[in-house]
């Protein structure tokens, strides 16, 4: 099977957004690209899809198919993605705020919960090139999962690897046995850190723990180091751990990150990336 991008390209600053950071994406791996878009942008610029098809063909050599959907921008991301299959789905916020989110609803939500794939939202790239990955691990039934696949982003993109652990002031179930079985102050769970030092690593990746609430505590970190994206698993906290507004934790950091984020669907990713050679 093909290895897939799905892009959704709109006349937006933060679609432009989308388009960087799939082009650095696509420098590192052999894949080819679908760029979707609405009926109504290409009423406003027939071309759109045309000219950014030819534009990241030549700029990263990878082959570009383009596709047009009817209806809202959501559903046909989604209705997109669940067609074609992509290993990762490449998408900009709508930029909603307040009220506007309240009575709309939440692209970024929508699209992550929803989504047959990995999804990548695409906020304001911090620098030129993804140079550091920060990875979050909690230890849970995603996390071999997870880790993997930000093994292969970062080696795809010569990265700096960071992973995280934080360890929750309101625990969640099955983590306690986790976070007391940490083997130093700076490390993640035994059993992802033995899943992570029985791999072969281009660059060694850091470890670091945090002790807090998990969304508040990734979030800071997010802002320490200028990171240029995060990888998380999809991780359903349980409401008694969290009280009853409890909510999708990749959900809410796909939301109010400040960086790119990627968040990874079990066996999305990892199924077929082929890394260039450099």
């Amino acid at each position: 099977m093909q290895f897939k991008i799905l892009v959704y390209v709109d006349q937006t600053t933060a679609g432009g957004w989308a388009l960087t950071l799939a082009e650095d994406l696509l420098r590192g791996v052999d894949a080819s690209v679908i760029l979707l878009s609405v009926e109504d942008n290409l009423k406003k610029d027939p071309q759109l899809l045309e000219r950014v098809a030819a534009e990241i063909t030549e700029k990263t050599g990878c082959p570009a198919a383009t596709t047009t959907r009817p209806g809202p921008v959501r559903e046909a991301i989604l209705a997109e993605s669940h067609a074609s299959s992509p290993a990762v789905t490449i998408f900009p916020p709508a930029g909603r705020k307040g009220l506007a989110r309240v009575f709309k609803g939440s692209r970024v939500k929508s699209v992550v919960h929803n989504s047959p794939s990995t999804v990548m939202v695409a906020r304001k790239p911090v620098s030129d090139h993804i140079g550091r990955v920060l990875l979050t691990v909690s230890g849970g039934p995603m996390s071999e999962t997870t880790v993997l696949s930000a093994r292969e982003v970062s080696e795809s993109l010569n990265a700096e690897l960071t992973v995280l652990h934080v360890r929750s002031s309101v625990a969640l179930p099955g983590l306690e046995r986790e976070a007391s079985k940490a083997k130093t102050p700076a490390a993640p769970p035994t059993d992802i850190a033995e899943l992570i030092e029985s791999l072969q690593w281009g660059r060694e990746p850091q470890f670091k723990v945090r002790d807090g609430m998990v969304i508040r505590e990734i979030l800071q970190e997010c802002g320490t180091r200028h990171y240029d994206l995060l990888v998380l698993g999809q991780h359903l906290a349980d409401k008694e751990a969290g009280g009853p507004l409890s909510e999708n934790i990749a959900e809410l950091l796909a939301l109010e990150s400040p960086i790119p984020v990627m968040v990874i669907r079990p066996r999305r990713w990892a199924a077929g990336a082929k890394i260039r050679q450099k």
